[in-house]
């Protein structure tokens, strides 16, 4: 019986099975930072969006409206508890990508109604 659980459990080299554990683990790693960024970043992005459509007036300004909500997000990421941590992996490019989001996603639903 304890050469077949042996057996059975050995299949795989342990260097491939760690690599394999360590890629499992990555993953679910990074789907908790997903979903809690998504549901942390989500209303301040959104209020950053709607302060920015109020203090910055004027035609063809989005530009300067996205300028402004990027370094407020840098700025909330470099106060945050454990986003100190992370701010070195997150470009402006990526933090432009999550406005856009959020942005295209707000239009839309007030487009629906």
């Amino acid at each position: 019986m304890e050469t077949l659980v042996y057996k059975a459990v050995s299949i795989l080299p342990a260097p491939v099975a760690a690599a394999l554990m360590l890629g499992g683990f990555i993953f679910y790693a990074l789907g908790c930072i997903r979903l809690g960024y998504g549901a942390a970043v989500k209303p301040l992005v959104l209020d950053l969006i709607e302060r920015a459509e109020q203090e910055i007036q004027g035609t063809k300004r989005g530009a300067e409206r996205k300028a402004w909500v990027v370094k407020m997000l840098r700025a909330a990421l470099s106060t945050s508890k454990y986003g100190r941590f992370i701010s070195w992996a997150i470009t402006d490019e990526t933090i432009g990508a999550v406005i856009q989001f959020f942005f295209d996603r707000a239009k839309a639903a007030l487009q629906k109604q």
